[in-house]
Parts: structure tokens; sequence; C-alpha cells
């Protein structure tokens, strides 16, 4: 036992370590990709010299978006890694008077790829910089750049500008690229439609919580929600932008959960026994979060994800709707009771008044089988999906659509640009100047090719960013300051685009089978479900449980079923899932029964005692099931109905034992659930031997008495008799005597 003791800590220790890295993983791909150019090749006469790259990077642009009349301002920096002082560095601006004609172009530019049509011609725009001084090796300087943007554009798009270093006496040069769009105003501009563009705020994060009370397996979360932490930026920028661009806030309740917990004492790491624990004071960072997103969502645009955000596709995929339809259960009444302005006692948000029964399943993407278990399960009417799962169209992919579930309900679809929500993942909260503003710049450019390319047809656009997304709080407002100032896009509301999609006059085309090679595992489902089973064991032998203790149990599952462990993070979820399970495990076993190994059945029948031990410290309820071989003459009666055991505390019950014949039985005994689910673990085999010795001892003793009384009666007859006898004897004796 202390060996499965030290097993059970170490998985605590592990949990902890792989819950902080498991969980929702963004690819951070440097931004400054887009903005840092390096020096490939050199001439022969400087390569031995010049051995390590010169570097460039744009920091900024003014204006982001060019007009007519415009004076566009580049500048940056330039740094010599090169191991000698270079002199005579010059960097140039360049331009094209071709706009993009489709996404892939951008990125083929921003990569240095374009070959062919696709590269569009470029030429000098503006005057050469002449860096002043020599640069030494290992130095950084800035440089500024300046062009009028009205001879090389004259209709709405997006234009490419390269900076490109070059260093006198060396043929090669450095180069960074970034994206210019335009904007002709005046009645050119009138022609344009633009989007409507909404977004989705994410605040979810990897769930901490299992089953041990005021207990988080990590101490990440202090972290996220500290000033400068990820959800703290996301509740800042996000607060800060709500009313102006109408975002719709994404909330898992288990971070709402979660971040409860530490308003009070509570503890990180620990076991399945619940011990080897870090104690942790409360959290004031923590109440404050909780009590600005109170304020911030109240009346606002808002939707749930199920508890712990769980993986809905690999669930309904797996036939376990009953679990999807728990975790949103049982995150409505956490929400409900913790933002209780936003969501109410029924756990909906509400954003013009009316109910947003929306979901944003993993990856943005699901067929019609995950539809339908959403819409079956809980209701939801609006999903948002992943623009990849969007089939062409000539006139221009729209955010809208429409299907209908395998319920009959109709169904809003919204497509989040996928190219957006990628993009948007590669920010960083540590990124450099360069890469915040090559995301922001890139983001801004990426919204006016989307409106560009149909710029006749007015069309909706959703901006999703993934769920464990982590801007720099830099990053963050100005990239919803875009959606304000660019001309081309116009500030909505999802529930405004979930009407308008329902409007919509034909259904949308769904996979009816997708399954993402990220979802949850089938291994791990069947791992899941067996100890689901423990779990539904665990809650039949608890007596009157709360509904607190309920969805306490609930959650714990919901947390090992969550989206969060797709992918690498998996291990994080096996190691989670088993704590729960040896938590269940280790608690079932604390109700113990206590019988005698043997008894002996003097008579035709009998009691014996059995006495049940609880080693919980809440109530249960058993009863005792009894067994006996079959062909067997002994019969054990049962419990009767089920009773209850004390917390800390024992109960005795006794049992009738009735035998018809002579011998030695084995008698099986175990206790049972209340609803008659046995116990495995309390097995106990309970030896009877039937002796009838009582009954014979009744016989014996009453032919003794029969005995007894027979020869008594027979033997006061005969007294009886003598002394009749003999009183007639002295009679005659003593008359002739006086005579």
């Amino acid at each position: 036992m202390q060996t499965v003791r030290s097993v059970v800590r170490a998985l605590g220790a592990l949990t902890a370590v792989l819950l902080a890295v498991g969980g929702p993983l963004v690819a951070v791909v440097p931004p400054a990709a887009a903005s840092v150019g390096q020096f490939q090749h050199q001439s022969a006469r400087t390569d031995s010299a010049v051995s390590q790259p010169l570097a460039i990077s744009i920091t900024g642009m003014t204006p982001t978006v060019a007009a007519p009349n415009s004076t566009i301002t580049v500048h940056g920096t330039l740094a010599n890694h090169t191991g000698s002082t270079l002199s005579g560095v010059a960097v140039q601006a360049l331009t094209s008077t071709e706009s993009f004609g489709y996404p892939d172009q951008m990125q083929e530019f921003s990569d240095g790829t374009a070959t062919g049509a696709a590269a569009l011609p470029l030429q000098s725009a503006g005057q050469q910089y002449q860096v002043p001084d020599a640069v030494p090796n290992g130095a950084t300087v800035r440089w500024s750049i300046s062009f009028q943007a009205g001879f090389f554009y004259g209709h709405f798009g997006v234009f490419p500008v390269q900076v490109q270093a070059s260093v006198l006496g060396i043929s090669a040069t450095a180069a960074a690229n970034t994206f210019l769009p335009f904007w002709p105003g005046g009645t050119a501009a009138a022609q344009i439609k633009g989007l409507q563009a909404a977004w989705v705020w994410p605040l979810v994060d990897t769930p901490q919580q299992g089953a041990c009370a005021q207990t988080l397996a990590t101490s990440e979360l202090a972290g996220a929600v500290a000033s400068g932490g990820r959800l703290s930026t996301l509740l800042d920028v996000g607060a800060a932008w709500a009313q102006t661009d109408r975002l719709t806030w994404e909330i898992d309740p288990a971070l709402l959960s979660d971040v409860s917990v530490m308003t009070h004492a509570y503890f990180t790491q620990g076991n399945a026994a619940c011990s080897d624990r870090f104690a942790k004071q409360s959290d004031p960072a923590a109440g404050k979060w909780l009590s600005q997103l109170r304020s911030s969502t109240a009346g606002g645009s808002a939707f749930l994800t199920p508890y712990a955000n769980v993986d809905v596709a690999a669930l309904s995929h797996s036939g376990l709707d009953g679990n999807i339809e728990t975790a949103y259960r049982l995150g409505e009444t956490v929400a409900g009771q913790i933002l209780p302005n936003t969501f109410g006692k029924d756990g909906t948000g509400t954003g013009t008044g009316t109910v947003l029964k929306a979901a944003w399943p993993a990856d943005g993407l699901a067929d019609t089988g995950v539809l339908t278990s959403l819409a079956d399960d809980n209701g939801v009417n609006t999903v948002v999906l992943t623009s990849d799962e969007q089939s062409s169209s000539a006139s221009g992919d729209d955010a809208l659509g429409r299907t209908v579930t395998g319920v009959g309900t109709s169904m809003s679809l919204l497509f989040a640009n996928s190219r957006l929500t990628s993009l948007l993942g590669t920010a960083s909260a540590t990124a450099s100047p360069a890469g915040q503003f090559a995301l922001t710049q890139d983001f801004l450019a990426q919204t006016a090719m989307i409106a560009a390319e149909f710029p006749g047809t007015e069309r909706s656009l959703v901006i999703a960013p993934p769920s464990g997304w982590n801007p720099s709080p830099t990053e963050a407002s100005a990239l919803l300051s875009i959606t304000s100032r660019a001309p081309w896009l116009h500030s909505t509301g999802l529930s405004a685009l979930a009407t308008e999609a329902a409007k919509q006059p034909s259904a949308t085309h769904v996979k009816p089978k997708q399954v993402s090679h990220a979802e949850l595992s089938e291994s791990y489902l069947d791992q899941l479900t067996t100890v689901e089973t423990n779990l539904s064991l665990f809650k039949d032998l608890l007596y009157q449980p709360s509904a607190q203790q309920l969805d306490s149990l609930d959650a714990a599952l919901a947390t090992s079923e969550s989206s969060a462990w797709r992918g690498r993070g998996s291990y994080g979820g096996w190691l989670a899932m088993t704590l729960f399970g040896h938590y269940l495990s280790d608690s079932e076993h604390k109700v113990q029964m206590v019988v005698s190994r043997k008894i002996l059945l003097a008579g035709q029948s009998g009691d014996t005692p059995v006495s049940v031990v609880n080693g919980l410290d809440v109530p249960v309820q058993v009863q005792v099931a009894a067994s006996t071989p079959t062909g067997s003459q002994l019969r054990v009666g049962a419990s009767g109905k089920p009773f209850e055991v004390p917390a800390g505390g024992s109960n005795t019950v006794h049992l009738r034992v009735t035998s018809t014949t002579i011998g030695t039985a084995t008698v099986q005994l175990q206790l049972a659930t209340q609803n008659g689910s046995p116990l495995g673990w309390t097995a106990k085999s309970l030896s009877v031997e039937v002796t009838r010795f009582g009954r014979l001892l009744l016989i014996v003793i009453g032919c003794a008495l029969g005995i007894l009384v027979l020869t008594s009666a027979y033997r006061l007859r005969r007294k009886r008799l003598a002394g009749a006898k003999n009183n007639g004897t002295d009679e005659t004796a003593e008359a002739g005597g006086t005579g």
C-alpha cells in the first residue's frame, strides 16, 4: 500500500508540471519574420571579414493606412552582427504601383518566396537613408525613410513595402517586408462596401481543479491573473474596447471556478489522497480580476464554453453526449453564481436582450453529429467554425451560414477567418517592437485584402483568436483599435451576425463526419469511461449528497475531458484522469465491512452481526448482499432497506441465517450501494456450521422429563397401593392385640 501511495504522490508532482505546460499550446512563431531580413550573401572580398548576418527590422510606419495625400514614414533598426565595423551603410524603401491580388500572394511576399507573376515589381520610394556613422560590430542603429503615397497608389488595396540595407562595397543586401493598405477616399471609397466585423474575445485557460477541495494543480493561474499576466491583459484590454468594438466574451466556467478558489486560502499540487500539498494564502489579484470581470461583462454580449471547455467533438464521436450535457449544466451553474449580472441563474449571456447560446468547438471544427450534439445537449443555436470549413464562393466568402441539425433545429454558422486566427496565434507577450508591428500591420493588411477581393459586396467577418491567446498589452490594444479606425471595417456584435445568419435562404453544407487528429484519442476516452463508471458508483455510495458535492465530482471529470489535453497536452490529461481515478478508488475503499469469519448455528436459524465502518468525512448509505452456493439449503436474509453509516463512524445490522440441514456452508457477503451496485472490495466469506445440537438437547431433555414424570407417577401409584395394603393389616393386628 505504501508503494501505491508513493506512485500517487509522484503522479501528483508530474501532473503539476504537465498541467503547467500541457494546456492549449499557442505556436509562438516570431512575428518579426515579416519585418526582419538577414544578410544572406557577401562578396568574395568580404567573406572572411563579414561572417555573421546584418539584420534590418521595421518597428513602425505612419500612417498605417495610406491616403492619396499621405506622406509615409517607415522607421526601424539595423543591427550589425557581421563581426566587423561597417561603414557606408544605407537604407532604401521600395514599393509597387500594383496591389496584391490574393492572400497567398501576400504570404509569398512576406516569406520572400514570390516568383514569376506572383512577384510584384518593386521600385525605389523616397530618398535613400544614409547611416551617418560607421556601425560597430554588435551595435544597433535607427533609421527612417519617407515617401509620398500619391506617387504609387491609386486604388483600394494592399501594397508591398520593402526596406533594403546595403553596405558600401558589398553587393548583397538585407531586407525586411511589410504591407501598406491604401484607402482612396472620396467617391471611390463610396463604392467599397466593407466588412461587418465581430470579435470573439476568449477567456479560457487550462483547467486546474481535480477532486480535492480548494486545490489547484499548479500555481500558474496566479501569474496569469496578476497585473501583466495573460488573463489580466486580456481582461484589461477587452474591457477597454468592449463597447467600441462590440466584443463578445467567450468564458470558460472552469476558469471562473479556479480563480474563485484563489480568493480564499488554497493549495496547489498534491496527490490523490489530497496530501503533500502546498498551502497558499488568498490572492488579492484573483479577487480583483473577478470583480473587474463582473463589471466589464455585466449586460454585455457573452457566451459560455461547457465546463473546462470539454472536447465536445471527441465526446460526441464517442457517444458520450451525456457528458456534454453535464458539462454545460455545470458551467451554467458556476457562471450564474460567479457572474450573476452576465449569465444570471440560468447561465445565459445576454447581449442585446436576447439569449446568446453559442459555441466555439476546439479548432473551430465540427461535423453534423457534433452540431446535433450541441443543439440537443444545450440548445446551442449559433456555432463559430473556422473558415477552412467553408466552401468557396464566386461572390466572396462570407462569414454567415445556416444549417439544420439532426434534431430538426436551425443553427446559425459563423465562420471565423482561419488566416486571421492563425496570424493572431503568433502573438507573444514578449514580442519585440518589430514583432509587434509586424503582427498588427499584417492583421490590418489581411482585413483590407479580404475587403478588396470583392469591394462591391458587403460581407461579414468573424475574428476569433485561439483560446490560449497570449498577446502583449500593446499588441492587443493595437489590434482592437484597428476595427474602429480601419475605414473598411464596421464593428458589430456576434449576436447580430447570428441573427443575420439565421435568415440565410439555403442551408450550408457541413461535413457529415469529420474526426480531427488532435481530438482526445479513443484509448484516452476508453480509460475515461472506466473512471466515469467508478464515479457513478461513488455517487451511489453517498448518503443524500448535496448538489455542491455532486457538482465538484462532475467538475473533476470534466477537467479530464478538457480540450486543453488535445495533442501533446494529452499527457497532462492522462495524469489528471489517473489522479481522479485514484481519488475515487481510495475514497471508496474507506468504506469497509466487519463480520465474523465463522458462526455456529445450533438451531434451525439465528442472527449474525455485520458492522460497516465509514472512513469518509461524509455519510454513506449501503446494504448487505449475501449469496450462497447453488443447491445449498442455507438461506441468509438481506439487510433490508439500505442503512446510513455516519461520517467517520460505523453501523451494525443483523442478518437472519436459516438452514434445514446439518453441515457447513460458505456464505459470500459484500456491501452494495443503495441502488444495488456491488462494492467488490468489501467481499467477505462467512463459514456457517449447522449442528442442530439445540433441538437434540431439547428432545433429550423432553424425554428425560417424560421418563421422570412416568417414574414419579409409577412410584406414587405403588406408594399409594402399598399404603392402602398396609393400612388394612395394621387394623387387624391392632384389634387382636387388645383383645
